[in-house]
């Protein structure tokens, strides 16, 4: 059987703790992002009101690391603390970088804002704010709590490494789709945007020469982004892919089901 105050007073320390970790944060933000009602969260952190589990669960979900949720979870509600623990901590990361992003690149606006904060000039919360909003902001503080993103003390938010990419095609291809919908119509005519698509038949002995072309192309991309004179503020995207309608001569997988 749950203990209720003690629940209560391990739920209010964490949230304590919580706001403590952000000046950012507030009982408001914890409303919107556990879709708990602000009296609801007013009244659990001012130690009034015994939470529902699921609400208990809900906020224990965006206040606590992992670590500390099965602790949670283990004294209070056990039998599902413990098969978290035999199940997931062994997989429990250190570094949560890796985990993080692939959550955060499926989401919207944290898609956006990251691959602008995953730059060398980074953004900040003014311009999150123009971009998408309080959710924005939201999606901001979600990004920093799971250590995803930091923020120097000029107010700059930037990706906790220096470069990042991607090395799934899956991912890739997720991407790609996040890309579709951030691609900006008005701006194809202006230096803003450009697009393309091209279809083609050539010979066996010049689809090497096509795939050069391409990896040049995004080497060359690349290359100037690292431009020491190239840095400035303005963010893009740009995505590239190529592929064969008549694959079957190059597809790695049909030759392993041969």
């Amino acid at each position: 059987m749950v203990n209720e105050q003690a629940l209560l007073a391990d739920l209010v320390d964490a949230i304590n703790a919580w706001l403590s970790g952000n000046k950012s944060r507030s009982l408001s933000s914890l409303s919107r992002r556990t879709n708990v009602a602000y009296s609801t969260i007013r009244r659990i952190a001012q130690n009034e009101s015994v939470p529902h589990p699921y609400t208990a669960l809900a906020i224990a979900e965006v206040i606590m690391t992992v670590p500390q949720r099965v602790e949670f979870l283990k004294k209070h509600f056990p039998t599902i603390g413990n098969l978290m623990d035999e199940c997931y901590s062994g997989a429990i990361r250190r570094e949560p970088n890796e985990e993080s992003l692939r959550r955060f690149l499926r989401m919207e606006p944290h898609n956006r804002i990251f691959n602008i904060a995953a730059t060398r000039a980074g953004t900040n919360r003014k311009a999150v704010l123009q971009l998408a909003g309080q959710m924005g902001l939201d999606a901001v503080d979600e990004m920093l709590d799971a250590g995803l993103l930091i923020e120097t003390v000029d107010g700059r938010l930037k990706y906790t490494h220096d470069s990042w990419a991607l090395g799934n095609v899956d991912d890739a291809l997720d991407q790609i789709r996040h890309s579709i919908e951030h691609f900006q119509k008005s701006l194809v005519g202006s230096e803003g945007a450009s697009l393309m698509h091209a279809t083609g038949a050539i010979s066996k002995e010049m689809v090497p020469r096509l795939k050069e072309l391409v990896l040049k192309f995004i080497k060359d991309v690349n290359a100037l982004k690292d431009l020491p004179d190239a840095e400035g503020g303005i963010h893009f995207f740009c995505d590239m892919m190529y592929s064969l309608y008549d694959r079957q001569e190059w597809d790695t997988k049909q030759e392993l089901l041969e």
